[in-house]
């Protein structure tokens, strides 16, 4: 039986990645400035760059808006978000998970000490 509250759930899923997200990007950008790590998986952030910037441009052309635009706000941002979400994200995570892991905890926990 499920709980009213539950933490695990997916909205809250989600909610807790939006909440993270500032600290993946900053993660992923100390991990791509860092000399340690090599050049090739540097290139998937960018690659993964250059596909958003393509999918980004197709969906501007297309004109496909999921969030109708007479929506004051919501209208206008999912443009630019959505093909980050769809393609640039996947990419980060990619990045990340690729680097090495003593790495990416040297950098994690730099990042919770605030430097």
């Amino acid at each position: 039986m499920r709980r009213p509250f539950d933490p695990y759930s997916k909205p809250f899923r989600v909610l807790r990645f939006l909440y993270h997200l500032p600290r993946i990007l900053r993660l992923a950008w100390r991990l791509f400035i860092d000399e340690r790590i090599p050049i090739h998986l540097k290139a998937i952030p960018v690659l993964f760059g250059a596909l958003t910037v393509i999918f980004f441009t197709i969906y501007f052309i297309a004109k496909i808006d999921l969030i109708p635009d007479f929506l004051p706000f919501l209208g206008k941002i999912d443009d630019p978000i959505v093909p980050m979400a769809l393609v640039m994200l996947p990419g980060i995570w990619l990045f990340i998970q690729r680097c090495p892991r003593h790495i990416v905890m040297e950098h994690v926990e730099e990042i919770q000490r605030g430097h």
